[in-house]
């Protein structure tokens, strides 16, 4: 089946210990807010789990400014999702739509999927 933005790919950003944080468990609250003022973004979408954490980030003044990220919280790290086009001009529609269409929500449930080099599937 041909997917709409083409192979998903998760792409290791950092951890945890690389932005000093201590272990964040079991209250992520504090590293995810820490990890959207990076970017100056917030959560339009946060999807929490026990093993993973799915958010989709975006400027809060543009609408199309949208990227996913996921946060591994047993190994506290940090992925983004990155399609073959531009990652990080998704909108809320957007990622509502990629979510049942590449089955996101298995990157929260199974957070080892994220160290597999290529995800090329939409099922899980």
């Amino acid at each position: 089946m041909q997917l709409s933005r083409g192979t998903i790919t998760p792409h290791r950003l950092f951890t945890v210990k690389d932005l000093a944080l201590g272990n964040p468990e079991p209250h992520v609250d504090r590293v995810i807010k820490e990890f959207l003022a990076i970017g100056d973004a917030v959560a339009a979408r946060w999807i929490q789990m026990p093993n993973a954490i799915l958010l989709f980030q975006m400027a809060p003044e543009d609408p199309a400014s949208g990227a996913i990220y996921v946060y591994d919280r047993l190994h506290q790290e940090f992925y983004l999702l990155s399609f073959e086009g531009a990652e990080d001009n998704l909108t809320l529609d957007d990622f509502c739509h990629l979510l049942t269409e590449y089955n996101l929500l298995r990157y929260a449930e199974q957070p080892a999927l994220l160290h597999v080099p290529l995800q090329t599937t939409g099922s899980a």
